[in-house]
């Protein structure tokens, strides 16, 4: 038993790892609400909030982008006759690896389907290979009702017992793979019947809707295979709109699947070539050797040199943020942190990314489905700054900030040489000086920010975050995440109020949305409140496409190639 522990731990302190690391992912489907009913509460009767607005606060004027790039259109167009056939070849960077969770995005969104899927527009979930599901009162038990007539690649049908079995051997303690799943909680999974599958926690555990509805389905066959989670190319069988049908050491070539149940796929054919690094893709795309290449947040400027290239520019779901540590004396103050939260400029920091970007007062995108109304926010004030600064103690003296006679000196860490960070924490130094305060930048290569980062050993630390899927974000702000070494909650937050949204919404009866969404507001109504971050932007990705590639429409929330089975070719 005591070995089983420990294992479990392992498995489940290497996914919040890797989870870090990606961020530094018979009952109607769920409604999604229109409307936020719960009343806005102070945060705390000792802390000024932010400034909140009672209508919608007029936009921010931002930077246009270049003539070249279009805005992301979610539907397939559908003026006059469109294309059918062809063959499309798609440029992947990262090395070539038979592990199901290390292929590469478009490879696995071509091969495989999830019980659920992405609303590419809010976020929300829908139904996929499920048709519908349904959650007990307690929240510790999911059922899942598969649709009927999906294969698989090699003919056979899609059951329950593939389901249970795909569960089963990702959540196995001694699973050898790359670990992306939350399985917290998880007990079992059984096929009720052929086409009914009910998975068991050990307590109630909302998030496991977006963790688990999102997870690739594979035949019990290959699962249950010695060699799993790695796959030879004979085993690489899903029920995507592609299948392989042939692989080499830089290649990946899929064919249609005949037998897709969404129906007919526009293309033939799909390659997907493996480069890599980001400039050896784009190289090969300037040489016309592939037809779309992806671009990560901070390759504008190289994307845009590329000749030939249509550009489809949409929003990473990505969070770029100031984290403070309370642990500091100084920022365990919450008027300073707050003061700090007013003195930044957001539309200055946006200019310097020429426009690449969109500006953040949450910690979500606006569009998600569940976002919250009249959220307060910190517009750029600098008086304002100031008198909290002072209301705090901290008076102006000499040019500087002090209090008992000490100067407010405050380091700023960001990784070095990233194109979004690096430029936006010399800005960041820049907007607190009129305030007095002696900010001393910091710069480090990947692994050594990482390791200040989990060691929390930093006054100001700039990072980017993956955004969730799921409402939950307590591995953030959660007290319990507070582990230097292992835990997400670098700065060292705590709120037992906090503490208590996030137990309420995990257990949330049948995890009813607009419950839960209303948690999800107080929770972040309390962070702007409480400011252990200061939310900043949003980046940008791209797709690259030659003008022969229609329907490309990358999703903030789906991803790149959640309409993989609708691109065209002219």
């Amino acid at each position: 038993m005591n070995k089983l522990l420990v294992s479990l731990w392992r498995k489940r302190r290497a996914w919040l790892i890797t989870l870090g690391l990606l961020w530094l992912a018979a009952c109607a489907p769920v409604k999604i609400p229109t409307a936020d009913e719960t009343p806005t509460r102070e945060a705390s009767a000792t802390i000024p909030a932010p400034t909140a607005a009672t209508t919608p606060p007029p936009a921010t004027p931002r930077a246009p982008l270049a003539p070249t790039v279009a805005a992301a259109p979610l539907p397939t167009p559908t003026l006059g006759v469109l294309p059918t056939g062809g063959t499309l070849t798609v440029g992947a960077i990262g090395k070539m690896s038979n592990d199901v969770n290390a292929l590469p995005a478009i490879v696995q969104s071509a091969l495989f389907d999830s019980l659920l899927q992405i609303d590419p527009a809010n976020g929300a979930l829908k139904p996929a290979l499920a048709e519908a599901y349904q959650v007990s009162n307690d929240a510790a038990t999911i059922t899942f009702r598969l649709r009927v007539g999906v294969r698989f690649h090699n003919g056979d049908p899609l059951t329950a017992d593939d389901v249970a079995a795909t569960f089963k051997a990702f959540s196995d303690p001694g699973f050898r793979g790359t670990p992306i799943t939350d399985f917290t909680a998880f007990t079992r999974a059984i096929a009720l019947d052929s086409q009914t599958v009910q998975v068991t926690f050990s307590e109630g555990y909302c998030p496991a809707l977006a963790s688990i509805g999102l997870l690739k389905i594979l035949p019990r066959s290959v699962t249950t295979s010695a060699n799993f989670p790695r796959l030879t190319p004979a085993q690489m069988i899903g029920t995507g709109a592609f299948k392989l049908s042939a692989l080499t050491a830089e290649q990946f070539t899929l064919e249609r699947n005949a037998e897709y149940y969404r129906g007919a796929l526009p293309l033939d054919a799909l390659t997907v070539r493996m480069y890599g690094d980001a400039p050896a893709a784009r190289a090969a795309f300037a040489a016309k050797q592939i037809d779309l290449v992806p671009g990560a947040p901070g390759e504008w400027a190289a994307l845009k040199k590329l000749t030939d290239a249509h550009i489809v520019a949409a929003d990473a779901n990505e969070l770029i943020a100031l984290v403070f540590n309370v642990d500091t004396p100084a920022l365990n103050d919450p008027r300073v942190r707050q003061a700090l939260s007013y003195a930044i400029n957001r539309p200055a920091l946006l200019d310097d990314l020429d426009g690449q970007a969109r500006l953040l007062d949450a910690s979500v995108l606006p569009e998600f489905w569940a976002y919250p109304k009249n959220l307060p926010a910190y517009p750029f004030d600098v008086a304002r700054a100031k008198q909290l600064l002072a209301d705090a103690g901290w008076q102006t003296g000499d040019g500087a900030l002090k209090k008992n006679g000490k100067a407010l000196r405050l380091d700023l860490w960001a990784e070095a040489d990233d194109p979004v960070l690096e430029p936006l924490a010399f800005r960041l130094r820049e907007m607190y000086a009129p305030l007095g305060i002696q900010i001393d930048l910091a710069l480090d290569d990947r692994p050594g920010w990482i390791t200040r980062a989990f060691q929390h050993r930093f006054d100001l630390l700039l990072l980017a975050r993956k955004i969730p899927p799921d409402l939950d974000q307590r591995w953030y702000w959660q007290t319990d995440q507070n582990v230097k070494g292992t835990g997400f909650n670098f700065g060292s937050y705590s709120n037992p109020r906090m503490d208590g949204f996030f137990k309420d919404g995990l257990k949330m009866p049948v995890c009813e949305p607009n419950a839960r969404a209303a948690i999800f507001a107080e929770t972040e109504r309390t962070l702007i409140a409480d400011a252990p971050a200061a939310f900043l932007l949003a980046p940008k990705k791209y797709l690259a496409a030659r003008e022969r590639v229609l329907g490309i429409a990358p999703s903030p929330f789906a991803g790149d190639y959640w309409n993989l089975h609708e691109w065209r070719v002219k």
